[in-house]
């Protein structure tokens, strides 16, 4: 017998092609055990992935109603999770003068002689737009190295 896991994407999996159309025919689960079927119907219902139309009756018997899928589920079916991931991305965007400016103050607060780091500084502020483009993937690359220190930070600072 299958997981529960299984059973309900399963039946997720064979509403995909209706996309959110309603699904009258509950023979788009034949094969599918039916109490199996209502008890997965009942828990996508309950995350929001689906609409289920179908009444529990008082004999604890089920009656088909019909169900379809929501945009919820359809994105969790979709490779790139659709809209719902895209809700879910943090995007920050950090013109070239934050960016010089955020690497100017690690300089400043370096350990670095005083006249390395006016050096350096009027490097980064006279860069231009290409030099900074190639310089920030080994800056990220130099922070992901820097990891440990990282972690120290942000367990001091979210506490």
């Amino acid at each position: 017998m299958n997981s529960f896991r299984e059973q309900w994407l399963d039946v997720l999996r064979r509403m995909q092609p209706y996309g959110m159309d309603y699904i009258a025919d509950i023979n788009v689960f034949s094969g599918v055990d039916r109490e199996a079927l209502f008890r997965a119907l009942s828990y996508l219902d309950a995350h929001g992935y689906i609409q289920n139309h179908c009444q529990q009756m008082m004999d604890n018997g089920w009656t088909w109603g019909g169900a379809q899928l929501t945009a919820t589920g359809l994105d969790y079916l979709s490779e790139d999770g659709g809209l719902t991931a895209e809700e879910k991305i943090i995007t920050v965007k950090l013109d070239e003068d934050t960016i010089k400016a955020l690497i100017c103050s690690a300089v400043e607060r370096s350990s670095a002689p005083d006249a390395e780091k006016t050096t350096l500084k009027q490097r980064i502020k006279s860069m231009g737009t290409a030099a900074l483009k190639d310089l920030i993937p080994d800056l990220i690359s130099k922070g992901i190295e820097n990891a440990p220190d990282l972690i120290q930070w942000l367990e001091t600072n979210l506490c």
